[in-house]
């Protein structure tokens, strides 16, 4: 078989390969070749459809590849990239901002009420603070005087106010205030001695009403002493508190029951 040497290495390879065997180059045809082909004479030559392995092993540029676009010619992924960064941080920071607002929302007693007139904008500051009444009644007092009055009910002490051994039957007790406000909730609180409270009746149901005819609340209390929050939400300058129902006092290391019914504090929050 026929010998031809390579253009490029030098390698003696055979005519019939259109690539080197060695270096994968081109081997061409010789005019020679060309015009056999052309003419149909002489022998055929046979050209492989496939370059050998090696060739594969140059640069792509060898081929003519088309070259990797470059950053500058895909612009979009500078924007990918500019995004993945500022998206998280975007988030982050909208999260302690937030954070921030709503410990400065909760830790705020003030509330800033906005109003605007044809002719001027006034803004009105009303603070959620306790309220006091400035006198009371109820339907009956365990001794006359400073004993076991209505009064001892918002003096801020532990002192109470029993019924005159009626078991809270039928009770009621009255406040008055000297200027109408929203009352937002009130708080109640049964006697905190264990035994005190143990021995004395004490309020379940109770109604709530107001100089408003249209409202009245109903709400059962728990039987323990601790404090009790009761939801109001209305304006008023009175405010009634009658006892529907209690739960009875109870024996005590012997010591017998109290006919009374006691409450040891009724505090009014509100703004106004």
């Amino acid at each position: 078989m026929e010998k031809i040497e390579c253009n490029s290495c030098s390698a003696v390879v055979e005519k019939e390969l259109e690539f080197c065997s060695s270096c994968g180059d081109w081997l061409g045809l010789s005019l020679k070749d060309m015009e056999n082909k052309d003419s149909g004479q002489g022998e055929t030559i046979e050209r492989t459809k496939k370059a050998p392995e090696k060739l594969l092993n140059k640069p792509l540029s060898t081929y003519g590849a088309t070259p990797m676009p470059s950053r500058t010619e895909v612009p979009g992924i500078r924007a990918v990239v500019f995004l993945t960064f500022l998206i998280p941080f975007i988030a982050l920071a909208s999260y302690f901002y937030n954070q921030n607002v709503a410990e400065e929302i909760i830790e705020q007693v003030e509330i800033v009420q906005q109003s605007t007139t044809s002719t001027t904008s006034t803004t009105v500051v009303t603070v959620l603070k306790k309220q006091y009444p400035i006198n009371c009644s109820s339907s009956s007092s365990y001794q006359d005087g400073d004993g076991w009055s209505c009064d001892k009910l918002y003096d801020g002490g532990k002192s109470t106010w029993q019924d005159n051994s009626l078991a809270c039957k039928d009770g009621w007790v009255e406040f008055n205030f000297a200027k109408e406000f929203f009352v937002e909730f009130l708080v109640f609180q049964n006697v905190q001695d264990n035994k005190s409270f143990t021995r004395n009746h004490k309020v379940r149901d109770i109604e709530i009403t107001t100089n408003d005819s249209d409202f009245i609340l109903s709400k059962e209390l728990q039987n323990d002493n601790t404090s009790q929050w009761i939801d109001v939400n209305t304006t008023t300058s009175y405010l009634r508190i009658d006892i529907l129902s209690a739960y009875p006092g109870e024996e005590v290391s012997g010591s017998q029951p109290f006919d009374e019914c006691a409450v040891e504090e009724i505090t009014f929050y509100g703004r106004g």
